[in-house]
């Protein structure tokens, strides 16, 4: 399905993949202080953060294959898969 929309992705550069990166790694960073300055135990806090910076991207995808026809709609969860598993993968493996 990504490679539906590989061209707009390499096009968009790094105007893309920057703020779908600090989306993912923000959300991580808020799903962890917030949860911890709440009261939460370590374990929870990182539990909450790997799930927050791993939201399915490819639900996304699926949305905008469904409700829009314009592949270009697509871009964005296409790229946001591959940040999701990345930065969700590295918090799991570091923690």
């Amino acid at each position: 399905a990504v490679a539906q929309v590989a061209e707009p992705i390499l096009g968009a550069g790094m105007n893309l993949q920057i703020p779908v990166l600090l989306l993912h790694l923000v959300g991580g960073i808020v799903g962890y202080w917030l949860p911890k300055l709440t009261g939460f135990g370590e374990v929870k806090s990182r539990t909450m953060a790997i799930e927050t910076s791993m939201k399915s991207s490819a639900f996304g995808f699926l949305l905008a294959k469904l409700h829009f026809g314009d592949y270009i709609a697509r871009v964005p969860s296409a790229v946001s898969v591959v940040w999701m598993a990345l930065t969700g993968s590295l918090l799991a493996v570091v923690w």
